[in-house]
C-alpha cells in the first residue's frame, strides 16, 4: 500500500470516527436533559426553557453545563468537520460544514454562558446576554446549514436520498423556531416548542452523522 493509500484510509477512519459526533450529542445531552430536571422540583419540560436547568445559581446547573451543553457542543463541532469529507469541496458544502461546526460551538457557548435565573429576555447580565446571543447563533446556523445539505446532497450521487429530509428538516426548524419566540412572553407551550426544535435539528445530525460513519468505514467509500 503506497504512503498516499495509508494517508487516505486513516482520514477516513478519522472522519469515521468524528462522524459518531453528530449520534452521540443528541443522546448524551437528552439524557443530561432528562437527569436534571428529574433533580428539580416541579421543573416543567412543557413551559421552561431546557437553558434554566444550567442558569446561574442553578442547584445542579454544572451538570447541565459542563456535561451537557459542552461536551454535546463539541462533539457537533466534530461531526460538521467531519462533513466537510462528505462531498466535493465547493463553496456551498464548505460553508454548510462550517455552520454545523458552529451551531455546535453555539451549543458549547450556552454551557459556557448561563442564562440569568428564570431565563428573562431584557434587563440582562453579561453573561445571560452571551447566552442569547450564542443560543440564537446556534439556531439559525443549524437552521441554514442544514438548507445548505439539502442542496449539496441533492446533486450527490449516494447522498441524493437525504435532500428531502434535510430540506423539510430545515423548513420545519424554523417553524418550531418562530412557534417558540412567540409562545415565550406567556411561557405557553414554550418548552415543548423548544424541545421539538432542538429534536428536529439533532434528529437531522443522527440520521446524516450514521450514515457518514457507515460511508468514511466502509473500505472504499468513493
Amino acid at each position: 500500500m503506497t504512503s498516499a493509500g495509508s494517508t487516505s484510509i486513516r482520514a477516513q477512519r478519522r472522519a469515521a470516527v468524528l462522524a459518531l459526533g453528530g449520534v452521540v450529542a443528541p443522546l448524551l445531552f437528552a439524557a443530561v436533559v432528562l437527569v436534571c430536571a428529574a433533580l428539580r422540583p416541579g421543573y416543567s419540560h412543557v413551559r421552561q426553557f431546557i437553558s434554566e436547568l444550567g442558569e446561574t445559581g442553578g442547584s445542579h446547573s454544572r451538570l447541565m453545563n459542563f456535561a451537557g451543553f459542552v461536551p454535546a457542543g463539541v462533539l457537533f463541532m466534530a461531526f460538521g468537520v467531519s462533513l466537510l469529507q462528505v462531498v466535493p469541496r465547493t463553496t456551498a458544502s464548505l460553508a454548510a460544514a462550517l455552520l454545523i461546526v458552529v451551531y455546535g460551538l453555539g451549543a458549547a457557548g450556552a454551557g459556557v454562558y448561563s442564562c440569568d435565573p428564570g431565563c428573562p429576555t431584557t434587563h440582562l447580565s453579561t453573561h445571560a446576554t452571551l447566552h442569547l446571543v450564542v443560543s440564537f447563533t446556534a439556531f439559525a446556523a443549524g437552521i441554514v446549514g442544514i438548507a445548505l445539505w439539502a442542496h449539496c446532497f441533492r446533486t450527490r450521487e449516494g447522498w441524493r436520498s437525504l435532500w428531502r429530509f434535510s430540506a423539510v428538516s430545515s423548513a420545519l426548524a424554523l417553524v418550531l423556531l418562530v412557534l417558540f419566540n412567540v409562545s415565550e412572553p406567556t411561557r405557553t407551550w414554550t418548552g415543548a416548542w423548544q424541545r421539538l426544535f432542538v429534536l428536529t435539528l439533532d434528529l437531522w445530525c443522527m440520521v446524516v452523522g450514521y450514515r457518514a460513519f457507515r460511508v468514511f468505514s466502509a473500505p472504499d467509500p468513493w
